[in-house]
């Protein structure tokens, strides 16, 4: 048997092959970004999540200071 009877017998060429793997190399380079995107979105929003939940903490903890200091502050115009 000759390699243009294996090739045949086959069904497979050079050329398909070298197409699929082409093919393969796009689909890999179209869905590679959009993933890394994903991915970064979802951390910079899990990093908002919790910088606004810190936000909200704190106007709480200021809201109360605001509370001691206006008794502290009436405590001394009775005296």
């Amino acid at each position: 048997m000759s390699k243009e009877n294996m090739v045949e017998e086959n069904g497979v060429t050079l050329g398909m092959l070298l197409i699929t793997i082409m093919l393969a190399a796009l689909a890999l380079l179209l869905t590679i970004p959009n993933i890394y995107l994903d991915n970064q979105i979802y951390y910079e929003s899990s990093e908002l999540a919790h910088l606004n939940r810190v936000k909200i903490i704190l106007e709480e903890e200021q809201d109360i200071i605001k509370a001691r200091l206006e008794e502290i502050n009436v405590k001394e115009n009775l005296r």
